[in-house]
C-alpha cells in the first residue's frame, strides 16, 4: 500500500498533457504541469499543431514559471 502511495504521483506525471492557454495567430502559449526550463516534445508538437492551423511553424521563444507548479512556454508562429 505504501508503495502505491509513493508511486502514484510518478504515474500521474506521465498522464499530464500540455494545454494551450493563449493563441492570437502570431504566438501561442502552452502550459505544462511541473515543466522544466525547456519544453517537452509533446509541448513542442502541440505548439506546432496550433501554429499549423494558420499555415505557420512554431519557434520556441521563452519560458515562464507560474505560481501553481505550472510552466508556460511561449512559441512564435512564423
Amino acid at each position: 500500500m505504501r508503495l502505491l502511495i509513493v508511486l502514484l504521483p510518478v504515474f500521474l506525471l506521465g498522464c499530464v498533457e500540455p494545454m494551450v492557454s493563449d493563441f492570437n495567430g502570431s504566438s501561442v502559449k502552452v502550459v505544462e504541469d511541473f515543466g522544466g526550463k525547456k519544453p517537452t516534445t509533446a509541448t513542442v508538437q502541440e505548439a506546432q499543431r496550433i501554429c499549423g492551423k494558420v499555415g505557420k511553424t512554431s519557434e520556441y521563444a521563452s519560458t515562464r514559471t507560474l505560481p501553481n507548479y505550472q510552466t508556460e512556454y511561449l512559441f512564435l508562429c512564423l
